[in-house]
């Protein structure tokens, strides 16, 4: 009896459903196809006396075109898709009929081959026999990720692992029997098996070792002791359970020695030493939009090296690229034979997040092989293409409202969150097809529409609602109060301007202080004017200045009361002048046909706000 059935059994299991949540862990979304490979409940396919363990009915064995014989077999969870059986009859097919010498080129675009190895591997590493590599047709999971378009097999109900008797499985258990085909297809391609070999090796050395094993098993079962010995309900004596703490031992133990001894996992494979990625900031420092990067690694071995390669994505999810790394001093690998091996990944655009990691082959018949990160394709090296910065750039983003409730209003009438720019400098500035974000990896997420200009010390407001319709300077994100970075971007992906922010407080402003240069500060709002200026009035008092327009808010006429030595001007928060007038005396203005919102009327230094209804 071993000790993880004992607390299984006594009602003490520390368990996962393979549910959404657990996908959303794991993969980029739950959106996929989720099957348990088992026969559908009240169903018997094939009559008396049913479908027997190994039987190949639900272990990705090819049954066919025709979707309903798999529908017998496989039990459908959930499905966001019209035809979803369709991939699993497409998987099935190539697994099991694609040339064994093609099928590592074709097999990764339909299963995600890396995955399905570890999956193998630590299935018949801690020897489970209800499982996939034991009963061949039951008791695991399949998922259609929506973002690739490949199927992973999903470790399920492993509550029968570790048993005594089973201490001698190989690891390549069941490989020669066709009903098992992720076993039989894939580790009878060479490279295929050195990969699932490093990483059986792996797993060897990480949950196997006695020295890293046995202190585990006694912390674990000090911290159970006392719930089992007051457990009224145990199946099994308190005596039980601490023989079988040291039965586990023996366990591990055994195992661990016996694949120690194993001819293949025994073959020597290259030591990984180091791995830099340079760039012209410096090492470990990503690089620029369009630089190349550098990827140099120490490589020994003591049966020479056969090759090293670097694996890489410009996607966070997804089949790698590879390119070959070399020791001969002409690919940005230091001196020629100095065990360092070097190559340049192609520049990307910024924003790109980059995953890689290393192989390295041994030069024996075999061409074992090793990797760096260890855990590779799921463990990586990873970086982000930082944007380059515009050159003396006179926009800047000078205030956001993250948490708007009573401050200004858009032009539907509505409270939203907002984002003021603002030209520090002496000429107008066409900023068309500029971009502002709230992502580094997709800069380009909203594009400012033709025609967009601010004039020379002018503000200008682009609403952060997600609600395109409502107008053309109306971004597709939303900002979060409770913190995040928003980007300014030009045309050619230089960073103009970006701002980092915390915590926001409702009807609070996040501002420049001095205005357009200085750091950031929560204050009073002032909504498309200057940081440093009145804050954004009341709309019902008037300004304390010698002019004013009334009333506030306005519907189809406002009136100009007082005098100035300035000209006053009435625009949108688009920049979109509506009105202006050298300033004196009493004047009156048609609204009527303006759309409702805010309007910001200025003369010289002096703002006031105007809000138009109808």
């Amino acid at each position: 009896m071993k000790l993880s059935t004992y607390i299984m059994r006594c009602q003490y299991p520390h368990v996962q459903q393979l549910n959404g949540q657990f996908l959303n862990e794991w993969f980029f979304s739950n959106d996929g196809t989720r099957w348990r490979a088992d026969v559908p409940p009240g169903s018997s396919p094939g009559g008396p006396p049913g479908p027997m363990w190994g039987d190949g009915t639900a272990g990705l064995n090819d049954l066919g075109p025709d979707t309903t014989e798999y529908q017998k077999y496989y039990t459908l969870k959930t499905a966001n898709k019209e035809q979803p059986w369709d991939d699993l009859v497409t998987v099935c097919d190539v697994l099991n009929n694609t040339p064994l010498d093609q099928l590592e080129e074709v097999i990764p675009d339909y299963l995600d081959l890396d995955r399905t190895l570890w999956f193998l591997a630590s299935e018949i590493l801690f020897t489970d026999d209800d499982s996939y590599v034991y009963k061949g047709k039951m008791d695991y999971y399949l998922y259609w990720d929506p973002e690739t378009g490949r199927i992973t097999p999903l470790e399920f109900d492993g509550n029968s692992p570790m048993a005594s008797n089973k201490v001698n499985w190989s690891p390549f258990y069941n490989a020669n029997k066709v009903n098992y085909p992720l076993l039989n297809r894939l580790l009878a391609v060479p490279t295929i098996r050195q990969r699932y070999l490093a990483h059986f090796r792996t797993l060897l050395e990480d949950s196997f070792d006695p020295a890293i094993v046995h202190p585990l098993i006694d912390q674990y079962a000090a911290f159970i002791d006392t719930e089992v010995q007051s457990d009224p309900k145990k199946l099994y004596t308190y005596a039980n359970f601490q023989s079988e703490t040291n039965v586990l031992k023996t366990f591990f133990t055994n195992r661990y020695n016996i694949l120690k001894s194993n001819n293949e996992i025994a073959q020597p494979t290259p030591t990984i030493h180091q791995v830099s990625l340079l760039s012209e900031e410096g090492e470990w420092k990503a690089p620029l939009a369009d630089e190349e990067a550098v990827i140099r690694t120490e490589v020994t071995s003591t049966n020479g090296i056969s090759s090293v390669k670097a694996y890489w994505s410009d996607q966070l999810t997804g089949n790698f690229s590879m390119v070959e790394l070399f020791d001969d001093g002409q690919h940005q690998d230091g001196a020629a034979q100095d065990g360092w091996f070097g190559n340049v990944l192609p520049g990307m655009t910024a924003g790109s997040w980059v995953r890689f990691y290393i192989e390295a082959a041994a030069d024996n018949p075999a061409r074992s092989v090793s990797y760096s990160p260890a855990g590779a394709e799921h463990d990586v090296y990873l970086y982000q293409v930082q944007a380059r910065l515009a050159d003396n750039p006179e926009l800047v983003i000078n205030e956001l409202m993250a948490s708007n409730d009573m401050t200004a209003m858009d032009e539907a009438g509505e409270y939203e969150d907002w984002i003021e720019l603002y030209n520090k400098g002496t000429v107008e500035l066409d900023i068309s097809g500029y971009y502002l974000s709230d992502k580094a990896d997709n800069l380009t997420k909203w594009v400012f529409p033709d025609n967009t200009v601010i004039p020379a010390d002018g503000y200008l407001i682009v609403w952060a609602d997600e609600n395109g319709s409502e107008g053309p300077l109306h971004a597709n994100f939303k900002l979060s109060a409770g913190g995040e970075t928003v980007y300014l971007s030009n045309p050619d992906l230089e960073l103009v301007d970006e701002v980092v922010f915390g915590q926001q407080e409702t009807d609070m402003g996040y501002a420049r202080i001095p205005n357009g240069t200085g750091d950031f500060v929560i204050q009073e709002p002032t909504f498309a004017a200057n940081n440093e200026g009145p804050s954004a009035v009341d709309p019902n008092q008037p300004t304390p200045v010698s002019w004013q327009f009334l009333p506030v808010p306005a519907h189809d006429r406002l009136y100009l009361r007082g005098t100035t030595d300035e000209a006053i001007t009435i625009r949108s928060v688009t920049g979109q002048l509506m009105w202006s007038s050298p300033g004196e005396g009493l004047q009156s203005i048609d609204t009527g046909s303006w759309p409702g919102g805010v309007y910001i009327a200025q003369s010289g230094p002096a703002v006031q706000r105007l809000v138009i209804q109808h």
